[in-house]
This record gives structure tokens, C-alpha cells and sequence, in this order.
């Protein structure tokens, strides 16, 4: 690997954003970024960056830029002598706002854990083919969606503290042919990793594969060499896929921590510190650029900001959820993220609340009122497009017919949007 580029957002932001690009490099000393319009080309300047693929944060000049271009970063060395050069399609959406106001990515997840929750559609999910699969992701990207977050790809019963597994004798099953575990999910689909990350290289789109699901919660020392050793898997067999962005954590946690929740002691949020800091390193080994993200609710988050600001410091990016349905603490949450330099984006439930038999989605009206809650923050991330959206014809049991008048509303409304 010469030459390394990641862009964080992924694909897109706001013209009140700020795009960070991640940048590493073995030789070269300097990188030059341009921005390719259809009509002409912008300077972007000129960055001094660190040799032998260290990680280098860039935030280039953007400022009049709107609509998608292209990024061009021409690599030199000591002398000026240019050395390669790399691309980046991206996009600035004009905004009034920090936010694009749109959903610039959703979950997506393979089966779901809960089939109280998936009653709608995890019938559907069991039964898609490669094809559909694949079919999936061109819907989502025509109506806009950038980004992809697969929920998790090995499915586990396990909670922290309540199980005695470890790395060597876990029994969870995977959603693809792992060495690593001989168990698999029992779906149609041989590989629906492949057929989403190859339907997203034609879209040119982002995924983030799950590395998870160990064991809810849990982020204790079998946990991390079982991350390891499952990230390092799905590197070398999906890592070559243009669109295999990073690495999401599907363990998840609560905002505060361990405190209250009985099963563990309070101080071992230190064991997350702990994961976020080596797992992080790890992943730079596999490919320096590469973001790490996560997604914890946000009660209380900001009662444990001591707790949480040695986490944050190793978290690219954090995807907080059930802000509609607990406390509005946005404010205390991007304070603590700036001081890390950690992306705060929102994990945005499209599911209705509460919900009785299953997950169904909002409606449009509840859908684009809430989007705009999120008016403050980078990106929108929809929780989820399996099974609560779906393009008119295709839904192949993933709902019900209000999840493809929702796909419709929504998509007029994108346009819109985007015609701005």
C-alpha cells in the first residue's frame, strides 16, 4: 500500500461540515488536494503529512464548493516529485444547517437477534437470495443513502457476565463461510456480506461490517482478541471491495456505562477503555485509515464524561441512539466529542415507538420531523432500512405496504432536498 484515503463523513456532507480526510502514505512527505468540478478545478491546498503510513487528519479547504466533485491528492516527496496520485468522489450538500438533512446512511442487518422485534420481517430476511440482496442496496442508494452499517455478522445469545465463553470455545454463528467458527446462520443467502459490499462498489456507497456480535455489552479481554481475530478475517477476505470502509461494533453499550446495570461492576467500564484503545491500534495495522465506530444509547452519557473521554479518544466516530424516546442531551455530547476529536453522528430510530408486535416504521410526517431534530449534528443515520423501507414491488416480506409508501414519500422528499 503506497497511498491511503479515507474521507470521514464518507460520501457526503453539508456545506456547514467540515470533511476530515484521513491520510497515510509510505514515502511521500506532502500531498496537494484539488477538488474536480464539471466546470472547473479548486484548489484545496497544500498539506505537509508524515511518511511510512502513519495517520495523517487533513481537513482541506472546501470553502464554495457544492455538488459532487471529485478529489484528486497528488503525493510528492522531499523534492516535489509527485509519486501518485489518488481519487475520492464526494459530494457538499447545500444546507442552511450542520446537517445534510437527509439519511446519509442505515443499518442493515442480516437476520435480527429478536424475533419479536423483526415479526414483520424476519421471514423476508431469512429468504433473500445474493440478487436481492444486492437489489437492496441499489434501492437504498436511490434514494440517496450513502452508507451502510451491517448490524453484525456472527449471531450470539450472549450478554456480559452472563456467559462463559471465550475466544476459543465460542459457539456463535456466522453469516458467511468463517474459518474462524464452523457455525452458520441458517438464511438463504450463501454470502450477503459479498452481495453488499459488490452491490456497493457499483454504487460507489460505504459499509461498515459489524465486527460483532460476541456478546452484548461485553467488552472484556476474550472479547477483544475474539474482535481481532474476526476483523482480521473479514479484512482479508472482503478488505480487497472499494467500499469496505471500516469497522462498527456491534456490541454496543449503554450511555452510562456499567452503572446501573447490575450484571457488572460499575469500574469495569476501565475494561472498555481498555478494548477501545488496543482495538483501535489493531485496526491501523490492518489498514491505517480505516474508521472505527460505535453506537451507544445516549441516557446519561454525559453523567460519565470522565469515564467516557478516554473511550471517545479512540473512537473515530460514535452513533448515539434513543434520543427521541429518552433526553435531549446533543449539547453535552458534542462538547465531549470535540474535546476528543471524535465524530458525533446520530443513530436515528425510523421504527415507530413504542411498539407492541413488532418493529413497524414512522410516518413520513414523524420520519422527516425527526430528521430535522438532528439539524446540529454531521450525519443521519437511520436505524434501519431492512424491513422498514422498501422500494414499491420489492419487498419480498420485509414488512408491510406502509414500507413502501414511506420509500416513495421519501424519496420525493430527497429530491427535493437535493434540488436545493
Amino acid at each position: 500500500m503506497k497511498f491511503a484515503c479515507t474521507p470521514v463523513p464518507a460520501r457526503r456532507i453539508s456545506t456547514n461540515g467540515k470533511v476530515e480526510l484521513r491520510i497515510a502514505a509510505e514515502e511521500a512527505v506532502r500531498v496537494d488536494i484539488q477538488a474536480q468540478l464539471s466546470d472547473r478545478t479548486v484548489d484545496c491546498g497544500s498539506y505537509a503529512i508524515c511518511p511510512h503510513l502513519e495517520l495523517n487528519k487533513i481537513v482541506p479547504n472546501t470553502e464554495g464548493i457544492v455538488g459532487p466533485f471529485v478529489f484528486v491528492m497528488n503525493f510528492r516527496d522531499e523534492a516535489g516529485n509527485l509519486l501518485g496520485s489518488l481519487k475520492q468522489h464526494y459530494e457538499i450538500v447545500a444546507s442552511s444547517v450542520h446537517s445534510t438533512c437527509l439519511l446519509d446512511g442505515c443499518w442493515v442487518t442480516l437476520y435480527h437477534w429478536s424475533e419479536q422485534e423483526a415479526h414483520y420481517y424476519n421471514k423476508g430476511l431469512k429468504n433473500l437470495t445474493e440478487d436481492q440482496w444486492r437489489q437492496q442496496v441499489h434501492d437504498m442508494h436511490d434514494i440517496g443513502v450513502t452508507s451502510i452499517l451491517i448490524q453484525n455478522v456472527f449471531d450470539s445469545p450472549y450478554y456480559v457476565n452472563q456467559h462463559d465463553k471465550t475466544a476459543e470455545t465460542y459457539d456463535g454463528r456466522a453469516f458467511y463461510d468463517s474459518k474462524l467458527y464452523p457455525g452458520r446462520v441458517p438464511i438463504t443467502a450463501e454470502d450477503p456480506i459479498e452481495a453488499i459490499l459488490s452491490a456497493a462498489d457499483e454504487c460507489d456507497m460505504a459499509v461498515f461490517p459489524g465486527v460483532g456480535l460476541y456478546a452484548w455489552f461485553d467488552f472484556s479481554e476474550e472479547s477483544l482478541k475474539w474482535h481481532k481475530a474476526v476483523a482480521t478475517e473479514l479484512f482479508e477476505r472482503y478488505g480487497h471491495h472499494p467500499s469496505f470502509y471500516g469497522f462498527y461494533l456491534s456490541e454496543e453499550i449503554m450511555g452510562a456505562l456499567y452503572y446501573g446495570y447490575d450484571p457488572v461492576p460499575d469500574d469495569h467500564y476501565k475494561e472498555i477503555q481498555h478494548f477501545m484503545k488496543e482495538f483501535q491500534a489493531f485496526i491501523h495495522t490492518l489498514h491505517p485509515t480505516m474508521p472505527l465506530a460505535l453506537a451507544p444509547n445516549n441516557i446519561r452519557m454525559h453523567c460519565y464524561k470522565e469515564q467516557w473521554m478516554p473511550i471517545l479518544k479512540h473512537l473515530d466516530i460514535i452513533i448515539p441512539f434513543a434520543f427521541a424516546r429518552s433526553e435531549n442531551n446533543i449539547a453535552q455530547i458534542a462538547e465531549m466529542c470535540k474535546e476528543a476529536g471524535t465524530h458525533f453522528w446520530v443513530d436515528m430510530e425510523i421504527f415507530d415507538f413504542p411498539f407492541d408486535d413488532g418493529l413497524r416504521p414512522k410516518n413520513y410526517e414523524k420520519l422527516i420531523h425527526e430528521i430535522h431534530q438532528y439539524d446540529m449534528l454531521e450525519q443521519v443515520y437511520g436505524y434501519q432500512y431492512t424491513g422498514l423501507l422498501n422500494a414499491p414491488g420489492r419487498r419480498w416480506d420485509l414488512g408491510m405496504e406502509e414500507t413502501e409508501e414511506l420509500y416513495e414519500k421519501y424519496q420525493a422528499y430527497e429530491k427535493k432536498v437535493r434540488e436545493k
